[in-house]
C-alpha cells in the first residue's frame, strides 16, 4: 500500500496558501521584518518572520475567538486549504487528525499568567486561558474544520510537525486510517523569542544558513497540513496524488538538550532508516531540504550528517533551507519544510537557501544559492529538535519507483505487551506490582508535592539539568526498564562505533510522555521575570525545560534511549493517549519498545485556573502529583529476549465526542462467576474475571460504559489514593497491569476520557488474549 499525499495547505510569513508560499520562496523573497507583535525591551534582536494581518477574530466562531489563539487559527486556515486541495470532506468520509506544535496560545496567555502569579489568590478560571494548553489546536481545528475520527497533539521540540506526520503515515500503512490530515502549527510568543535570545542562538540580522558569517537564526510562525491517503481509498474516490510520502524515521540522539552531537550520528543513521523504510538509495534522491537553522553547531553537524548518509552522491544532491526566507517556525517547521519537499518534487524546481553567499568549509555539500528547475525523482525532509528528536521524511513522484517493503499485501499488525510498569505517587516509588497499593483501602494523599528523593533514584550529578517534571519522568521510565530487565540508566552519548549509530531507530528503546499542560508554574515564573525585569533576565537554563517534550527529553538523554521519542498532550486523557499511541506505533512496526505515559506536578495554576476551564478537571479530592508509565514491547521482541510479559494488549481505542457507543467492539469482559463460587485470587491459575480501572470518575466515563457488558464489572478508581488530578489514568493503568501480573484479575478495560475524547486499553493476563 503506497501513501499519497493528495493535498496540501501552508499559511508562512511569506503567503497565505501553499502554491503562493512556494512561488515567493522560488523567487528568493524573505520575509524577515521588524517585530511588530509585541516588544520586549533589551533584546539583541528584533526582527522576525511574521505571518502579517491575522487575527483569531478572523478564523474563530462567533463569539469564541476569546478562547482562540494565532497558531489555531493559522492551522484551521492551512488545513482548510489541505483538505479542500485533496477535495476531501471529513463530515462526508473518515479522516483523522495529527497536530504538532510547541507554542500553541502561549502569547495570548503569558502576559495573563506572569500577571495571575503575583497573586496566586486572585487565580480563577479564565476562559482566555482555552488556548493555553498544547492540545487547544488540535480542538479547534476538529471544531472548525472536522469533524475528525480521532486527534492527536504531538511534541517533539523543532520536529514536531515532522512526527505528526510519521505518526499518520504508521496509522496508514498499519490499516488503522484510510485518511490523515496531518502536520504542525506554532505561533510567535514572547518565551520563545526571549528564550532562543538567552541561548545566543538568534543572529540580530537575516539569517544566513550554511554561511560561514552565521550568527544564528531568525524565529517564524507557520503552519501546514498535507492530507495522506492510501493509494486505494484515494483510487477509490478518483483523486490524483501530489507526490507519495515513501519512508520515514525518527530516533533520539540521546546526547543534550538543545545542542547536537557534533558528528551527526544519530541524525546520519535517521536519514539512513528512512531511505531503508522508503526502499530507496542515496543516488535516487535529488534533493534534501536541510533543517538548516544557521546556527553554528547544527549546520555543521547537518553536513556532517547528510556526507556519511550520502556518501559519494552527496555532491550530486542539491540541498537548501527554506529557514533562511520563512525563519525558524519551530513546531510547525518540520511539517512546513514537508510541505515544500513533496511541491519541489511534484513542481521540478527547487527553492534557494536565503542568504547564503558564503558557504562554510565544515558545510561543504551542493547549496542551492538560487531556484533550480530540474526533474525531482525523490527528495528527503530534515528535522531535529530539542532534546535531540531527529525526524526524516522521503516523498517521491508518484509510480517512479517500485512499492517500498512491506507495502504490499494486508497491512500486518504486531502483537503487543506490557513487560513492566512504574509509578512515582503518593505512595512512593513503586515497580510492576507495586502498583496495586492504590487499590487499596487508605488515606487520600497530602496536600502539595509528593516526597521524592532525587538521590535515591537517580545520579546527581548527571541529573543537575533535570527540572522536578524530568526527574520524576527519568526514574519513573528507569523504574520499568530496570523491572523488564532492560538495564539501567547508561549514558547516552556514547562514541563513534556504538552498536546504536547503525542499528534502526525502530529496533531502539523509545519513550512518549507528556503532561497535560506542560511547565505552566516554571513558565508563569519565568515569564514573571521577563516582565517584571527585562528580556537580560531570560535563563538559558530554564528556557530547555519549558518546552513540553523537554521532561522525556531529559529522560532520553539521561538512559540512553535512542529509538522514537516524544511527548503527547491532551488534557486529562494525555497518559492514556500517549500509552495507545505508543500501542499503535509499535503495531505498526514504527517501535520495539516504549515507555508511555504522562507526568503532572503540583500547580496553583492548573488546580485552579486551568484544570476546571480546559480539563473540566474541579477538585473534589486532593490534587497531589506523580507520573505513572507502561513499557510496551512487541511480543516477538519479548520473545526473542527471553522475557515474560505481564499483560497483554487485547484491544484499545480512542475517539471523539461523548464515547457513547464506543465500547461496542470492545472483547466481552470474562464471564461473572456463578453464585457463591469462592474466589481464588492467589492463584495465577484461576484468576478473577473482568474489572474496569479508571483515573477518576466522571460522568463522560459512564456514558462510555453504558450499554455495554462492561458496565456490569466492578470498577475502581484511582483518584483517591493516587491524587485527584490529570494524570489520574496512568495510576490506574499502572494499578492494572500489576492487578493481571499478581492473578487477581484476568483482564481490566483501562478507561480514560477529557471534554469531547476518550481513549480505552484492553489488557489481559498473559497467555488470555
Amino acid at each position: 500500500m503506497r501513501i499519497w499525499v493528495t493535498g496540501i495547505g501552508v499559511v508562512s510569513p511569506l503567503a497565505r496558501g501553499a502554491r503562493a508560499t512556494m512561488d515567493r520562496l522560488i523567487a528568493g523573497e524573505r520575509a524577515f521584518a521588524p517585530l511588530s507583535l509585541f516588544e520586549i525591551p533589551g533584546t539583541r534582536a528584533r526582527i522576525a518572520a511574521e505571518v502579517r494581518d491575522l487575527s483569531p477574530e478572523d478564523v474563530a466562531p462567533p463569539g469564541e475567538a476569546e478562547g482562540w489563539s494565532r497558531t489555531d487559527a493559522m492551522a484551521v486556515l492551512s488545513a482548510r486549504e489541505a483538505l479542500a486541495h485533496a477535495g476531501v470532506d471529513p463530515a462526508a468520509m473518515p479522516v483523522d487528525l495529527v497536530v504538532g506544535g510547541t507554542t500553541a496560545g502561549m502569547f495570548e496567555t503569558e502576559e495573563l499568567l506572569a500577571w495571575l502569579s503575583h497573586d496566586p489568590s486572585a487565580i480563577a478560571p479564565l476562559k482566555r486561558m482555552l488556548s493555553h494548553p498544547l492540545s487547544s489546536t488540535a480542538d479547534h481545528v476538529r471544531a472548525a474544520v472536522g469533524p475528525f475520527r480521532r486527534a492527536r497533539s504531538v511534541c517533539s521540540a523543532c520536529s514536531s510537525g515532522a512526527n505528526a506526520l510519521l505518526l499518520g503515515a504508521a496509522w496508514l500503512r498499519a490499516g488503522l486510517s484510510t485518511r490523515v490530515l496531518a502536520g504542525g502549527a506554532d505561533g510567535l510568543c514572547r518565551l520563545t523569542y526571549t528564550g532562543f535570545g538567552a541561548l545566543a542562538a538568534v543572529d540580530p540580522d537575516p539569517c544566513r544558513p550554511f554561511d560561514r558569517r552565521r550568527a544564528g537564526l531568525n524565529l517564524g510562525e507557520a503552519a501546514a497540513f498535507l492530507l495522506l491517503e492510501s493509494e486505494d481509498a484515494a483510487r477509490a474516490r478518483g483523486a490524483e496524488p501530489i507526490v507519495e510520502l515513501r519512508g520515514w524515521a525518527t530516533g533520539a540522539e540521546a546526547h543534550h538538550i538543545t545542542n547536537p552531537e557534533r558528528e551527526g550520528r544519530t541524525a546520519a543513521r535517521v536519514m539512513r532508516d528512512a531511505l531503508r523504510c522508503a526502499a530507496l538509495t542515496p543516488s535516487d534522491l535529488d534533493y534534501v531540504n536541510a533543517h538548516g537553522t544557521a546556527t553554528p553547531l547544527n549546520d555543521v553537524m547537518e553536513s556532517a550528517a547528510l556526507r556519511a548518509c550520502l556518501g559519494a552522491e552527496v555532491s550530486r544532491i542539491a540541498v537548501s533551507s527554506s529557514k533562511g526566507q520563512i525563519g525558524h517556525t519551530l513546531g510547525a517547521a518540520g511539517a512546513v519544510e514537508a510541505a515544500i519537499t513533496a511541491l519541489a518534487v511534484a513542481r521540478g524546481v527547487m527553492p534557494p537557501t536565503g542568504g547564503l553567499e558564503e558557504v562554510d568549509p565544515e558545510c561543504q555539500l551542493l547549496h542551492l544559492k538560487e531556484a533550480r528547475e530540474a526533474p525531482v525523482r525523490a527528495a528527503m525532509s530534515n528535522s531535529f529538535g530539542f532534546g535531540g528528536t531527529d525526524s526524516v521524511l522521503v516523498f517521491a513522484q508518484p509510480d517512479r519507483f517500485p512499492p517500498p517493503l512491506g507495502a504490499g499485501g494486508a497491512p500486518v499488525r504486531r502483537s503487543v505487551v506490557v513487560t513492566a510498569a512504574a509509578t512515582i505517587g503518593p505512595l512512593g516509588v513503586l515497580a510492576t506490582r507495586g502498583g496495586a497499593a492504590y487499590l487499596e483501602p487508605g488515606p487520600p494523599p497530602a496536600e502539595g508535592s509528593i516526597a521524592f528523593n532525587t538521590g535515591a533514584h537517580l545520579d546527581l550529578a548527571r541529573a543537575r539539568r533535570l527540572d522536578r517534571a524530568g526527574r520524576l519522568t527519568t526514574s519513573a521510565i528507569l523504574t520499568a526498564l530496570s523491572d523488564a530487565g532492560l538495564g539501567g540508566a547508561a549514558p547516552g552519548d556514547a562514541g563513534a562505533g556504538d552498536p546504536a549509530d547503525v542499528a534502526p531507530s525502530r529496533t531502539l528503546p523509545g519513550a512518549i510522555v507528556g503532561a497535560s499542560f506542560g511547565s505552566v508554574d516554571a513558565s508563569t515564573a519565568y515569564m514573571r521575570r521577563i516582565y517584571d525585569k527585562g528580556a537580560k533576565y531570560a535563563s538559558p537554563a530554564d528556557f530547555p525545560n519549558l518546552v513540553p517534550s523537554s521532561p522525556v527529553g531529559h529522560a532520553s538523554i539521561y538512559l540512553g534511549l535512542r529509538g522514537p521519542v516524544f511527548a503527547m498532550a491532551d488534557l486529562g486523557a494525555t497518559a492514556e493517549s500517549a500509552m495507545v499511541t505508543a500501542i499503535e506505533l509499535i503495531t505498526a512496526g514504527e517501535g520495539e519498545a516504549l515507555a508511555a505515559g504522562s507526568v503532572e506536578e503540583a500547580s496553583p495554576m492548573i488546580e485552579r485556573c486551568l484544570g476546571p476551564i480546559c480539563s473540566q478537571v474541579v477538585s473534589c479530592g486532593v490534587r497531589s502529583e506523580g507520573a505513572a508509565v507502561l513499557l510496551f514491547e512487541s511480543a516477538a521482541r519479548v520473545r526473542e529476549r527471553g522475557a515474560r510479559p505481564v499483560a497483554t494488549v487485547a484491544w484499545w481505542s480512542s475517539w471523539r465526542g461523548d464515547g457513547a457507543g464506543m465500547l461496542a467492539g470492545a472483547p466481552a469482559p470474562a464471564p461473572l462467576r456463578a453464585p457463591g463460587e469462592v474466589a481464588q485470587r492467589a492463584q495465577p491459575s484461576a484468576p478473577s474475571p473482568a474489572a474496569v480501572f479508571v483515573g477518576r470518575s466522571e460522568e463522560r466515563l459512564t456514558v462510555c460504559l453504558r450499554g455495554s457488558p462492561w458496565a456490569e464489572v466492578p470498577c475502581s478508581t484511582l483518584a483517591p489514593r493516587a491524587g485527584d488530578h490529570e494524570g489520574a489514568g496512568g495510576f490506574a493503568a499502572a494499578a492494572a497491569v500489576a492487578a493481571l501480573a499478581s492473578g487477581a484479575l484476568a483482564s481490566v478495560l483501562v478507561l480514560g476520557g477529557a471534554p469531547d475524547r476518550g481513549y480505552a486499553i484492553l489488557l489481559v493476563a498473559p497467555g488470555d488474549a
